[in-house]
């Protein structure tokens, strides 16, 4: 690990080795390894998602499509007006957390908090109002999959999680790792995945709101669509822009190498709707994701229309352009 993703700089902070081995920790937006490590299972390397391990590297089920295996694709929000006002855009991952939480499809939810004195983290929730805490988009690392092991390891069950792309990754890894992770994903019911092209390093994005006289805390990011090329962020006083390419450097460096936009390996994906305000694009992909989104729609927690067709082409547009890219990358450092 330390030879092929942390002294390499590739780290995304997904946190899926912190609480599966002793000698890494999480803080303030890093992962920390404190000691060296004399196992020979190599489970973080099993997990990692920046890691070249062939053994629990997941194949793509889906390998001619660009978004991946879907059952069901949509564009959705939360009927509930207070949900929508407090998330990011139609709080459809709210809807689906609270609806399982209340009907019992759950009993907690591992979710990213939205930091305060030091950068965001895993946290696990239980209720409603937990829930609507950590609701909103970080655009940062953090370390949330190091809650979910450790919860594991307290004997919760019926976990949901909620993720980046190379979170759900490392999770399609964790099932395959040796000698215990179907074992140990049998505590998670189902995963959410959101939409990503790239996350920022905390810290340094700390040190740019500083340096540009943001004060007080951030309730929202924001990019808007091309050919805007903004960062928008949203504080008491309202929306502030600033040009994205000095934002851009401070991209994980590990996120370079990430070939999927649309967290192919969850059971749902939710992302934006491009140039409609409010409203999420919700892709289904497995039997148990299905459930959840067409529970939650039965229930009269969402509501949903089609996707247009223009719509999901530039999804998918996307999609390849962010596959093609890592590809490139790959290509070079090989």
């Amino acid at each position: 690990m330390m030879e092929q993703v942390i002294r390499r700089g590739l780290c995304v902070r997904c946190g899926a080795c912190v609480g599966l081995c002793p000698y890494f920790d999480y803080f303030d937006g890093k992962v920390i390894v404190m000691d060296p490590c004399p196992a020979g299972t190599f489970r973080c390397l099993q997990v990692c998602p920046r890691a070249d391990y062939e053994k629990t590297a997941p194949g793509r089920e889906d390998a001619s499509g660009d978004i991946g295996p879907c059952r069901e694709l949509v564009t959705a929000r939360s009927t509930d007006a207070t949900v929508r006002k407090r998330s990011q855009y139609g709080g459809t991952v709210s809807a689906l957390l609270i609806h399982a939480l209340e009907t019992g499809g759950l009993t907690s939810a591992v979710l990213t908090d939205a930091g305060d004195l030091f950068a965001p983290e895993g946290k696990l929730v239980q209720n409603r109002t937990e829930i609507l805490e950590c609701a909103g988009s970080r655009y940062s690392g953090s370390g949330t999959l190091a809650v979910m092991n450790r919860a594991i390891k307290d004997g919760q069950r019926g976990l949901g999680v909620v993720g980046l792309p190379c979170q759900m990754e490392a999770l399609a890894r964790m099932r395959r790792m040796e000698p215990d992770g179907e074992v140990r994903m049998g505590a998670v019911a189902f995963t959410i995945g959101l939409f990503c092209t790239w996350a920022l390093d905390y810290r340094r994005l700390q040190a740019f709101l500083s340096q540009n006289q943001i004060e007080g805390p951030v309730l929202k990011y924001d990019i808007p669509p091309p050919p805007a090329e903004e960062f928008k962020v949203l504080t008491e006083t309202g929306w502030q822009p600033f040009p994205l390419s000095p934002v851009r450097q401070m991209v994980l460096k590990g996120c370079a190498f990430c070939e999927d936009m649309t967290a192919e390996y969850a059971d749902i994906s939710v992302g934006t709707v491009e140039g409609r305000d409010g409203w999420n694009t919700v892709i289904a992909r497995t039997e148990r994701g299905q459930a959840l989104l067409e529970g939650a729609i039965k229930e009269g927690r969402l509501e949903t229309d089609n996707l247009p067709d223009e719509h999901l082409a530039h999804l998918k547009e996307a999609a390849r352009n962010k596959r093609k890219r890592a590809q490139q990358t790959k290509h070079r450092q090989s």
